[in-house]
């Protein structure tokens, strides 16, 4: 039984679950397992919500709920704490995690963390929010302070794209990560092959495979974009296309 198979075995049990009590939840779910449970339980009776406690969370809690009696309030499934630190000191992403899980607890515990200036925004379990608010001192040598905050207080995730433009000879997968990445062909080849290329959150090791309108890139340890727009051609044949590229925090 591989990984998916596994998580799709849990999730039935919370489905099983909420017909019979009305709603389960599962843990934060990465968007490929969203995906992979989202997809599983498209044709089931038992109705599927996805949600990260904001509009526009990437790591989601799979909420089942019994159609006929169901429901659920987000501040029961969600808590949002507040960091803050000093001005002139610097944390990313990384760094909050990097605290977060030195204190013992599980990555799908925890869902989105947006770092914004000085101040970061954490959604987590209820039951882990005062263990966090209470042990949560420091990330590597910058002091911080934690709070918890109303879901309300959470703006939806907004994150920088700086976009350009470029030309490809065709939309395959290894070209349009080339111009979004600004890559060699053979480095791109090299990435697809070793399994660090996705497209929309799935693993792609496909050079060849085509790149559509609206999709998101991704690449371990480099960064993401979006394929913003397909344009028309140039006069030598060359694809016109608009690129995103997320601001790496």
């Amino acid at each position: 039984m591989d990984q998916t198979d596994i998580l799709l075995s849990r999730m039935e049990d919370l489905a099983a679950k909420a017909e019979k009590t009305g709603s389960a939840a599962s843990r934060f779910l990465t968007p490929a397992e969203a995906q992979s449970v989202s997809a599983f339980f498209k044709h089931k009776r038992v109705a599927i919500m996805l949600d990260g406690g904001f509009d526009g969370a990437e790591r989601v809690r799979a909420v089942f709920l019994n159609p006929d009696w169901g429901e659920y309030e987000r501040a029961d499934l969600f808590t949002a704490l507040k960091i803050e630190y000093r001005q002139h000191d610097t944390l990313g992403h990384r760094d909050i995690l990097g605290a977060i899980m030195a204190l013992g607890i599980e990555r799908d515990t925890v869902g989105d963390i947006v770092v914004v200036q000085n101040t970061a925004t954490i959604v987590c379990l209820p039951e882990l929010s005062g263990y966090i608010v209470e042990n949560l001192s420091k990330a590597g040598r910058v002091g911080i302070s934690v709070s918890e905050v109303s879901l309300e207080e959470l703006l939806s995730r907004q994150e920088e794209l700086e976009e350009k433009t470029d030309t490809v000879a065709s939309l395959r997968l290894d070209a349009v990560i080339c111009a979004a990445f600004d890559l060699s062909r053979t480095k791109a080849s090299e990435l697809i092959s070793a399994g660090s290329v996705s497209i929309d959150h799935q693993q792609c090791l496909q050079p060849a495979k085509e790149v559509s309108e609206g999709a998101l890139l991704s690449i371990r340890g480099i960064g993401r974009a979006k394929l913003l727009e397909i344009g028309g051609t140039s006069r030598k044949g060359r694809i016109f296309i608009r690129i995103g590229r997320y601001d790496r925090k």
